[in-house]
C-alpha cells in the first residue's frame, strides 16, 4: 500500500508510553505524509509514564513530571501549543538541610531563605560554600572548551571536584544534595558521574550563570491535560495494560510482537522502543542469532542503567526542612557525614576514582558477560514495566518480583542514605488547597501513615561512564537500522524534554517529514529543534569580563572628571566627598564590576558582602543639617563604616543622575515609552546601563505577585523575619511599619525641605490620626484595614471610633503579634484578623459592599503594577456605595516609573521580594479601568519619609547588641542599613514620594469635600513670629 507520496505505508509499533512514546506516536499518527499506521502499547492501565496525575485529599497533583521552561524545553512547549494545552508559573527554589537543620539550612529564596540558619551568617564553611559556588559556576564551564579529545573532558565529577580542589563545604552543602535531588541519585552514583555531561546539563538549564535564568513553568490542570488529549486523540491506536514481552523476527524483515500468555498483537515493519532499553534488552534477546539483533545491541541496552525510587505522597512537615523560611519548591534533606568528602583526595592510583580507597563505598562494579555483577537486575526491570512506574514489581521481602536481589530504596541504610528530596507541590504547582502536600523520594524515615496518601516506585535513568558508552553505540550504530528504533529521556539528560526530543527524532526520521514549528527552517534538515549550543553559554563569561573592564576604566574616568575619585591604593578606590574633606568611601573595583552587571543591586551586593563601607569625616559639622542634628550619636561601627556617609554617597549618585538631565529636552513624538526609553532614561555612570539591562531580565523572572504565585511568599521574605526584630526600631506605642506624620514648617531660605520636630511616637500617632480624618470615618462603622500591619491603625480606629475593624494580611508573624496587642487593649469584640489574600476575600458573597470604608496603609507595593487593576475591582466589591477608600502608597514619579517597573533593584529583590511602588497615574489608571472608584484628595508626605526612615536608623543601630541576640550578624546589619538610608535617600531627593490618596465613587455624600489647600500638619497657618519660634525648637 503506498502513501500520498509513492511512500509504501508501514505499520509502526511504539512500545511504551512515557514522553518518548507519546510524542513519536503522535508526530507518526498526525504529521506524516505516508499514511504510516501506529500502534502504541503500554504494560499500565494509563498513558504517561512519569506524567503521572493522582488526585490527593480532593487535588490533582503531578507525582512525577512536574516543571519545565521556555528556553530548555522547545520541543514540548510547542507540542503544547499544538496540543491546546495551558500553562502557569512555577517556582524553582532549592534548599538543604542537613542533620535536622542543625549543621547547615539554606535555601535560594532570598537573604531571609539563605540565612534561615542565622548561625551560618559567622560560619566559615557556610562563606567557603559560597565562595566554592561562585567559582564552581564561573570556571565549570571552560571544560566544555577544551579541545574534544582532550583527557580532562573524560573525567567524573568526583575527580574533577578533587583536582581543582573544592572544599567539603561547597561539596556537602550545594553539589552533592542538588545533584543527586536532580537525578534521583546515591552520592557514590553522583561522585561516579562523568563530569563533561554533568556540566553541560548546568550550562544548557542556565545554572551556572546569575543572569537570564529561566522561568520555571507547570501545565495548568496537571499532566493529564495532555495525557488524556493524546488518548483522545490516538483512540484506538493506544492499548494500555498491554505489556510487550518478547518480539519474533520474520523473514521477511519484519517483527511480530507478542503480550501476556504469548499472544501475539501484530507484525510491524518498524518498532520504535520507548521504554527502558533494558527492558527492550528482554524483549529482543531471542533473536540475538540474528544478524539485525546482535549481542552488541542487547548487551548495549542492557547497560543503559535505571534505578527505582521509593516515592511518598504525605503531608508530614518532620521531612521538610526544620525551619519554615527555609522550605523551598526542591528541599534536598541529608546527613553530613555521608556527604563528607575529607577522603577526597585519596592517592590518584587507587583502584577507582571512587572506589574503596576514597572512602565512598564499594569500588566501581565492572560489568560481566551477562550485563551487570551481583546487586543488579540484568535488564533493570521486571517484564513489560515500559514507563518506569510499577507498584506491584517488589515482593513484601523486598526483593524484585523475578527473584534477583535489589537494594533497600529507602531509609536510613537505602540507596539514597545521604539525601533525599521533598517536592512542596503546593509551591511547585500553585495548589489550591489548605493542606501542605509534600512528594518525597526514597526518604531516611517514613511519613506518619496517618499524613500518608499515597506510595508509588518510579524508577530514574542513572549516568556512569558505562552508561554513556552504551548510549553512543545504540545512536551510531543500531539506531534505525532493520526497523528498530530507540528513544527516551536516557538518550539526553534524563528529563522530559530529552523524552520529548528523542521520540520526535526517531518519528521524524522514520516519517521523513519534520515537526511543524520546524517546517519554516531554512535548514531542512532540521527536523527537531536541538539542545541548546553550549558555545553561546560558554562565550559570556568573556563578554563580562570585557564590559567589567570597560566599566572600570569609564567610571574612574567620569569620577576623576568630577573631582570624585580620590586615590587608588592596594586595589582599593578611596572617593572624598568633598574637596578638602577627608571623608571618604572606601572600596574595592570588584564594586565597579559589580555595579555594571547588577547596576542597583551590584552595588548593594558588594556593601552587603563588606567590599566597602564610608569612613566618618573628621569633623561632624561637615554633615548637612537636613542629615544631621547636632548632638546625635555617632552610629559608626567597623561593620557598618559610618551611614550619614552612604546617605551622602546616595545623594551623590542620584545628584550625578539628575544633572545628566539637567537640561530638559521635551518629547518630539507622542510615542509611548519603551523599554529603549527606559534604558536610556537610566542617566548616570555610561556602563551601568548594561546592569539595568540585566535588571530587566531578573524582572522579568522574579516579579510574581498573582494570587497563586509570588504574593505569599514575597510577604514572608520580608514581614515574618522577626516580630522582635522590627519593635528594635518601630516606635514603642503604635508599632506602625510606615511614614510618621511630623510636626514640621518650610525649611529658611537657603535650606531645602521641612524642618521637623516632635518624637517618632507623636508623629505616628499625627499619621494615624490623618488617615482617619481623611477617611471621614464615623463612630459604629465597619473598617476594613488591609494589610494591618501589627494592628496599629486597626486599634486607633476601634478605640477612637468604635468601629468594627477586620483586618487582612498574609503575615503569620505579623496577625500572631496584633492579636495580642487586641486582647492587651480589650477590643477582640470590635476587631478580628484573618491571613488571606484580598481577592480571594473580595470573591466571598458576604462581603460584598459589607464595609464603610478601607484602609490601606503601605500595601499597595506588595501588590505589583500588572496587578493593580485586580486590586482596584476588589476594593469596589467590598465598599458599599458611599464607602471611602483611604490609601497611604510609596509612589515613583512617572518620568522614572518605566524604567522602574521594568527592572529590579535592591527593594524588590532583597528587602521586599517582588514589590513595586506605583505612581500615581498608574494607580489612577488602574482605578479608572477595573472601579468607578475616582481620585479625591492628594497629600505628599515624603519628606516625613526621610525623617522617619533616620529615626528608624537610628534606634536600630543603638539596639546593635539586641539585634545581635536575635541571631543577625554582620551581614544582616549592613543589609538593614543599607535599605533604610538607601530609602532615606529616595525621599529626601523626591527620587520616591509618599501620599496619601482618598478615593471614593462619584457622587459619595459620606464625604465632605477636600479640595482646600492645607498642610498636612497644620490646620491653621502660623504667624510669621510663631514660625520663627518654631525654627528656634526644632530640627
Amino acid at each position: 500500500m503506498n502513501g500520498t507520496n509513492g511512500a509504501t505505508k508501514k505499520k509502526v509499533a511504539v512500545v511504551g508510553s512515557g514522553v518518548a512514546g507519546l510524542a513519536a506516536s503522535w508526530h507518526v499518527a498526525v504529521n506524516n505524509q505516508d499514511g504510516h499506521q501506529v500502534q502504541l502499547f503500554e504494560a499500565e492501565d494509563r498513558l504517561g509514564g512519569h506524567a503521572y496525575t493522582i488526585n490527593v485529599a480532593g487535588v490533582d497533583v503531578d507525582i512525577g513530571f512536574m516543571v519545565f521552561n521556555n528556553d530548555n524545553y522547545p520541543n514540548m512547549v510547542r507540542w503544547f501549543e499544538a496540543l491546546e494545552v495551558q500553562q502557569e508559573e512555577s517556582d524553582m527554589s532549592l534548599s538543604v538541610s542537613l542533620d535536622h537543620g542543625k549543621t547547615v539550612e539554606w535555601s535560594s529564596d532570598g537573604v531571609n531563605g539563605l540565612l534561615a540558619k542565622r548561625s551560618q551568617a559567622v560560619s566559615p564553611e557556610f562563606y567557603s560554600f559560597v565562595k566554592d559556588m561562585i567559582r564552581f559556576n564561573e570556571e565549570a564551564r571552560k571544560l566544555l572548551q577544551l579541545p574534544t579529545d582532550d583527557p580532562r573532558r573524560g573525567v567524573t565529577i568526583g575527580q574533577y571536584l578533587r583536582d581543582h580542589n573544592y572544599t567539603e563545604a561547597f561539596c556537602s552543602y550545594y553539589l552533592f544534595p542538588m545533584v543527586a535531588a536532580i537525578w534521583s541519585s546515591s552520592i557514590e552514583d553522583v561522585l561516579k558521574f562523568p563530569a563533561e555531561p554533568l556540566i553541560s546539563f548546568f550550562c544548557n538549564h542556565k545554572m551556572l550563570q546569575t543572569f537570564d535564568r529561566p522561568q520555571w513553568n507547570t501545565v495548568s490542570g496537571r499532566s493529564k491535560s495532555y495525557t488524556l488529549k493524546l488518548k483522545e486523540l490516538l483512540g484506538d491506536k493506544a492499548k494500555v495494560s498491554t505489556p510487550i514481552l518478547s518480539a519474533k523476527k520474520q523473514s521477511d524483515g519484519k517483527f511480530e510482537l507478542f503480550t501476556t500468555g504469548d499472544a501475539s498483537v501484530g507484525i510491524f515493519d518498524e518498532v520504535i522502543f520507548a521504554c527502558h532499553p533494558p527492558t527492550a534488552a528482554k524483549i529482543l534477546e531471542g533473536n540475538q542469532d540474528d544478524t539485525v539483533v546482535t549481542g552488541q545491541l542487547v548487551d548495549s541496552l542492557s547497560k543503559i542503567e535505571y534505578a527505582d525510587n521509593a516515592v511518598y505522597i504525605h503531608s508530614d512537615p518532620k521531612l521538610m526542612p526544620k525551619r519554615r523560611r527555609a522550605w523551598a519548591s526542591w528541599n534536598c534533606i541529608g546527613d553530613s557525614d555521608l556527604l563528607s568528602v575529607h577522603k577526597m583526595k585519596a592517592p590518584k592510583e587507587a583502584e577507582a576514582m571512587e572506589g574503596g580507597g576514597s572512602g565512598f563505598g564499594n569500588k566501581m562494579e565492572k560489568p560481566t558477560q551477562n550485563g551487570f555483577s551481583n546487586g543488579h537486575h540484568q535488564n533493570g526491570h521486571s517484564n513489560g514495566h515500559s514507563n518506569g512506574h510499577h507498584t506491584n514489581g517488589h515482593t513484601a521481602n523486598g526483593h524484585h518480583a523475578n527473584g534477583h536481589s535489589q537494594p533497600q530504596l529507602e531509609g536510613k541504610d537505602g540507596r539514597m542514605k545521604a539525601v533525599y528530596v521533598t517536592y512542596w507541590l503546593n509551591r511547585l504547582q500553585n495548589l489550591e488547597t489548605d493542606k501542605e502536600i509534600f512528594v518525597s523520594l526514597n526518604p531516611h524515615e517514613k511519613p506518619d501513615p496517618a499524613l500518608t496518601y499515597r506510595k508509588e516506585i518510579l524508577a530514574h535513568p542513572q549516568f556512569n561512564a558505562e552508561t554513556m558508552v552504551a548510549r553512543q553505540t545504540i545512536n551510531e550504530k543500531y539506531q534505525g537500522r532493520n526497523g528498530l528504533w530507540f528513544c527516551g529521556a536516557w538518550a539526553g539528560h534524563g528529563f522530559h524534554e530529552d523524552g520529548c526530543r528523542s521520540g520526535f527524532d526517531v518519528a521524524t526520521r522514520l516519517t521523513k517529514t519534520p515537526l511543524p514549528w520546524c517546517t519554516s527552517n531554512e535548514d531542512k534538515a532540521v527536523m527537531v529543534i536541538p539542545e541548546p549550543d553550549l558555545s553561546k553559554a560558554t562565550k559570556m563569561s568573556g563578554i563580562t569580563a570585557a564590559v567589567s573592564r570597560a566599566y572600570q576604566t569609564l567610571t574612574k574616568t567620569q569620577f576623576e572628571a568630577q573631582r570624585w575619585l580620590h586615590r587608588i591604593v592596594r586595589g582599593w578606590v578611596s572617593m572624598p566627598f568633598r574637596k578638602a574633606s577627608h571623608h571618604r568611601q572606601s572600596f574595592r573595583p570588584m564594586v565597579l564590576r559589580e555595579g555594571c552587571l547588577e547596576y542597583d543591586l551590584g552595588l548593594a551586593r558588594s556593601y552587603m558582602a563588606g567590599h566597602f563601607v564610608v569612613e566618618p569625616p573628621s569633623d561632624p559639622e561637615m554633615y548637612d543639617p537636613a542629615i544631621y542634628t547636632k548632638g546625635d550619636r555617632n552610629e559608626t561601627t567597623r561593620a557598618i563604616g559610618d551611614p550619614l556617609g552612604l546617605l551622602r554617597f546616595f545623594l551623590l549618585v542620584i545628584a550625578n543622575r539628575d544633572s545628566a538631565g539637567a537640561t530638559h529636552i521635551p518629547r518630539k513624538s507622542l510615542k509611548g515609552q519603551s523599554y529603549a526609553d527606559a534604558i536610556s532614561n537610566a542617566s548616570g555612570l555610561i556602563i551601568s546601563r548594561v546592569g539595568s539591562l540585566f535588571n530587566y531580565l531578573r524582572y522579568k523572572i522574579v516579579m510574581d505577585n498573582s494570587e497563586r504565585g509570588g504574593s505569599l511568599k514575597n510577604i514572608h521574605a520580608h514581614y515574618d523575619l522577626s516580630n522582635d526584630l522590627f519593635t528594635t526600631f518601630l516606635d514603642k506605642e503604635t508599632l506602625m511599619y510606615s511614614s510618621a506624620i511630623y510636626d514640621a514648617v518650610k525649611a529658611p531660605a537657603g535650606r531645602p525641605g521641612l524642618v521637623f520636630r516632635d518624637s517618632l511616637e507623636q508623629a505616628q500617632w499625627r499619621k494615624l490620626d490623618t488617615l482617619l480624618a481623611r477617611a471621614q470615618i464615623e463612630r459604629g462603622q465597619t473598617v476594613l484595614d488591609i494589610g494591618f500591619g501589627w494592628g496599629g491603625l486597626s486599634i486607633h480606629a476601634a478605640k477612637k471610633y468604635g468601629c468594627n475593624v477586620t483586618g487582612i494580611t498574609l503575615s503569620v508573624e505579623q496577625k500572631a503579634l496584633a492579636e495580642e496587642r487586641v486582647k492587651k487593649e480589650g477590643l477582640g469584640h470590635l476587631i478580628s484578623f484573618e491571613v488571606v489574600d484580598y481577592r480571594v476575600f473580595a470573591r466571598r458573597k458576604e462581603n460584598q459592599g459589607r464595609f464603610d470604608r478601607i484602609l490601606c496603609c503601605e500595601m499597595i507595593e506588595a501588590v505589583g503594577h500588572d496587578h493593580l487593576p485586580e486590586y482596584f475591582w476588589a476594593v469596589e466589591q467590598l465598599l458599599n456605595r458611599d464607602g471611602i477608600l483611604v490609601m497611604e502608597a510609596i509612589t515613583t514619579p512617572e518620568e522614572r516609573y518605566e524604567t522602574y517597573r521594568h527592572s529590579t533593584d535592591f527593594i524588590n529583590t532583597i528587602i521586599f521580594p517582588g514589590g513595586c511602588c506605583p505612581s500615581l497615574h498608574a494607580l489612577v489608571d488602574a482605578a479608572y479601568k477595573s472601579s468607578a472608584l475616582t481620585l479625591e484628595h492628594i497629600d505628599n508626605i515624603g519628606l516625613h519619609y526621610a525623617k522617619t526612615l533616620s529615626d528608624w536608623r537610628k534606634r536600630f543601630n543603638a539596639q546593635e547588641k539586641v539585634v545581635r541576640r536575635l541571631g543577625f550578624d554582620d551581614i544582616f546589619l549592613r543589609v538593614w542599613n543599607y535599605y533604610m538610608v538607601y530609602c532615606e535617600a529616595g525621599f529626601l531627593t523626591q527620587t520616591e514620594n509618599c501620599l496619601i490618596l482618598v478615593f471614593a465613587r462619584s457622587g459619595c455624600t459620606a464625604l465632605a469635600p477636600l479640595s482646600e489647600a492645607r498642610s498636612v500638619t497644620q490646620d491653621v497657618p502660623l504667624t510669621d513670629s510663631e514660625v520663627e519660634n518654631w525654627l528656634q525648637d526644632g530640627v
